[in-house]
């Protein structure tokens, strides 16, 4: 009986292991999905600040050309 206990008891330590090695790896894989989520945020975050001046410079450009054809026509 006592055989049978012990060899439950290494299966148990055994499983555990393999799920606390199993629960660290998905940990670990977490934290790097969120920093790749940090990261695109801002990086969208940048793209949308480049996008709105572009869009800024360009209707300046289109003021700017249609002043232009004005003061020539």
């Amino acid at each position: 009986m006592e055989l049978l206990l012990e060899k439950q008891l290494k299966e148990a330590q055994a499983d555990r292991k393999s799920v606390m090695h199993e629960f660290l790896r998905l940990k670990a894989e977490l934290v790097r999905t969120q920093q790749r989520n940090d990261d695109l945020r801002c990086e969208n975050r940048a793209l949308r600040e480049a996008l709105h001046a572009a869009e800024h410079e360009v209707t300046n450009l289109f003021s700017y050309a249609a002043q232009a054809d004005n003061a020539e026509g």
